[in-house]
């Protein structure tokens, strides 16, 4: 249950309060500000109910002490006074809301689960937001190389600008991470970042998914719903694989472009839109122009800006960099001793040709580290066949990386399951199986989304 702090020196109102909430959470009482300040150091808790006026300290006063000692504590204002400066004062000092004595008791329930919904909610975006910073760390664009610092110049001078920007280069390249790194280099940073992968989502639903839909619109439509540029608002767009998006639906993007405006699927209104599109393609859109899969005046619109990223086989000197910085960055998350690779193994990693680009230098030092975690310095036999194959690939296949790195997660799966199965499920004996601990298992398991029972000897 959620926990609520109530905190008044009338008796009466203490237990008037306790009794309307006594059902819905798990209710705490203090009857003046140091009781509050007491009990809050020993037990945490969700909301706080405060009354304005106490004898000591006031309730506008404790306020400010919550929210330089709990900045994400919701608090909600309670008072017997009509007097409007009350209001103003608590508001200003953080209150989520005010609510006059007597007061109505499904009008404070409402308001009081009002704030807890906003909270949590509030909460939710601030993991979501972590967790998207861990997996896009714009901040870490590692390479020397003359052409990716070229890239980066070209992207943070476009940040300055509004202008449209196109983004090529091959799969793994970090097409995502450059779109990133340009919206919070721009002054439109404080605004959302909204991602569409034309690739992933089918024709039917690509223009729902982007303009939104009215309720009734078609075939399941129950309620309205909104796209991906009311979610971006004033924010960036990013269209990544745009080259994979159908005639029909280049159609309708060409007319955003050039008008600035949409409706809805099955609406009438017309909806202004100020967001700014960047796009990505792995795709050469020139060849697709001319095959006549691209429309030539939506390539005209999106390539304003183009930005190219270089392959990771013509950034050679850049492999060291990014193998030590992937290292570093699993090495805190998986807490394991790795310090780094001996130089035949560096050796053997500058001179691969990475058909998966960087997201498969990513991938094997991950890999590396989950299945030799208990070795200081990762030698040349700790590597992946490919890397020490006498003949590497001697250049990419289009969409190669994908099924790769999909062989490596499906053989890494086969290797754990049938290490437990060994084990009879016992995960610290299937840890020693396969020369791991039982950490990093538990944390291989989690990412392959292998059940932890079921398994038999």
């Amino acid at each position: 249950m959620k926990r609520l702090l109530i905190v008044d020196d009338d008796l009466g109102s203490r237990e008037s309060l306790r009794q309307t909430f006594s059902r819905l959470y798990q209710v705490f009482v203090a009857e003046s500000a140091a009781a509050a300040l007491a009990l809050l150091s020993e037990r945490r808790v969700d909301a706080v109910l405060l009354d304005v006026m106490m004898p000591e300290k006031d309730g506008v006063t404790l306020l400010r002490e919550l929210q330089n000692l709990y900045p994400d504590l919701p608090c909600v204002m309670v008072s017997a006074s009509v007097a409007v400066r009350p209001v103003v004062e608590a508001m200003r000092a953080g209150a989520c809301d005010f609510v006059i004595k007597p007061f109505d008791v499904e009008e404070i329930r409402r308001i009081v689960a009002r704030t807890l919904e906003n909270s949590a909610l509030r909460r939710r975006v601030e993991v979501l937001q972590n967790e998207v910073a861990r997996e896009y760390p714009v901040n870490d664009l590692v390479g020397v190389a003359p052409a990716f610092q070229k890239a980066l110049n070209e992207m943070a001078m476009a940040a300055e600008s509004d202008a449209t920007v196109l983004i090529l280069g091959e799969s793994g390249t970090g097409k995502e991470l450059i779109a990133r790194r340009l919206h919070v280099l721009s002054g439109r940073r404080d605004e959302p970042f909204v991602p569409v992968h034309c690739a992933a989502l089918p024709e039917t639903l690509l223009e729902s998914e982007l303009f939104g839909h009215e309720k009734g619109a078609f075939t399941g439509a129950d309620t309205r719903k909104q796209g991906r540029f009311d979610l971006a608002g004033s924010g960036t767009l990013f269209f990544d694989e745009v080259g994979e998006m159908s005639l029909s639906t280049q159609v309708k993007l060409l007319r955003v472009l050039q008008e600035r405006e949409y409706m809805r699927v099955g609406g009438t209104q017309v909806i202004r839109t100020s967001a700014r599109i960047v796009a990505a393609t792995a795709r050469n859109l020139g060849d697709e122009v001319r095959a006549h899969r691209f429309r030539d005046d939506l390539y005209y619109r999106l390539n304003v800006v183009p930005i190219f990223l270089p392959p990771l086989r013509d950034r050679p000197e850049d492999v060291p960099l990014l193998a030590r910085h992937f290292l570093s960055v699993f090495r805190k998350s998986m807490s394991v001793g790795v310090r780094d690779f001996s130089e035949d193994a560096m050796a053997l990693l500058a001179h691969y040709r990475w058909p998966g680009n960087v997201r498969e230098l990513r991938n094997i030092v991950e890999r590396v580290l989950v299945l030799h975690a208990n070795r200081e310095i990762i030698g040349a036999a700790e590597l992946p066949d490919p890397v020490r194959g006498p003949s590497a690939p001697s250049g990419p296949t289009p969409g190669e990386d994908a099924p790769l790195a999909e062989a490596v997660d499906a053989f890494e799966r086969r290797m754990v399951v049938e290490a437990l199965r060994k084990a009879g499920g016992v995960q610290t004996r299937a840890a020693q199986l396969l020369g791991t601990t039982r950490r990093i298992l538990n944390y291989r398991m989690q990412r392959l989304g292998i059940q932890r029972g079921g398994y038999s000897a």
